[in-house]
């Protein structure tokens, strides 16, 4: 199984909570057996859709764009099995590097109108890859991932192409020691995601509730220690990432 997982952060090492979570998907699927490839999309050049509709018309199922998604990214994504969209969540949905992405595989479709159930569609001119959906957020309700959730389902879940669905709220203090022990639950329930589903190409409910489990029982403590760090990177006048970098400077 060829399995392309894109990760759209723009942050990177324990500062990406995206990269974390993945990693550890991806660690499932290739002790599954799975051939993975991790693409980092801050690395690569994809230009917005221009909505020129040449990929339907003058060169069928090619786009007018010459950059890393023409030449390298679209190819490596119709030949996967299973295509992991990995995404910190952006105003409670995909930030604008994955969506713009998706919007690029635009060329798998043809311009043609059909009806399905009351639904009109585009036919697809290629096999359009399984897709496994991964996103982290800082708040601590798993309802915040209900839009990103909606649109998923409305796009692939009717088709047959959904295959997984992971969502990590309250992300941002899984690399903090004090959560070490339930961090270790959900990165090896993680794992298990990636192992089924490669295996049963869907993640048991029984796994999804342990990556999803809380980490705090009492959300005022998360917003205690939350608010306490930005008023200390206010202060100070400096990111989070400074400030932590300062911290650890401090310690040694």
């Amino acid at each position: 199984m060829k399995i392309l997982a894109l990760n759209s952060s723009p942050r990177t090492g324990s500062q990406s909570k995206t990269e974390l979570m993945l990693n550890h998907l991806v660690k499932g699927m290739r002790e599954a057996g799975a051939d993975v490839e991790v693409v980092n999309l801050r690395e690569k050049k994809v230009n917005n859709c221009i909505g020129c509709f040449t990929c339907w018309t003058k060169t069928p199922g090619k786009c007018i764009h010459k950059d890393d998604m023409t030449d390298e990214l679209y190819p490596k994504w119709l030949r996967a099995d299973i295509v992991v969209y990995a995404t910190p969540l952006y105003h409670f949905t995909m930030n604008a590097t994955m969506k713009a992405f998706i919007e690029r595989t635009l060329p798998v479709a043809e311009p043609f109108f059909r009806e399905h159930g009351g639904r009109t569609y585009h036919p697809l001119r290629y096999r359009h890859p399984k897709v496994c959906f991964l996103s982290v957020a800082g708040f601590p309700e798993p309802e915040v991932f209900n839009q990103l959730s909606a649109w998923v389902n409305f796009v692939y879940g009717q088709h047959e192409i959904l295959v997984g669905e992971i969502y990590r709220p309250l992300a941002e203090i899984l690399d903090l020691p004090f959560f070490k022990e339930k961090a270790e639950e959900i990165y090896r329930a993680t794992e298990e995601a990636g192992k089924e589903i490669v295996q049963n190409t869907k993640i048991s409910p029984e796994t999804t509730e342990k990556i999803t489990q809380p980490i705090v029982m009492d959300k005022k403590d998360f917003y205690e220690m939350g608010n306490k760090m930005w008023e200390a990177c206010i202060d100070k006048g400096v990111t989070p990432k400074e400030l932590l970098a300062e911290l650890k400077g401090g310690i040694e």
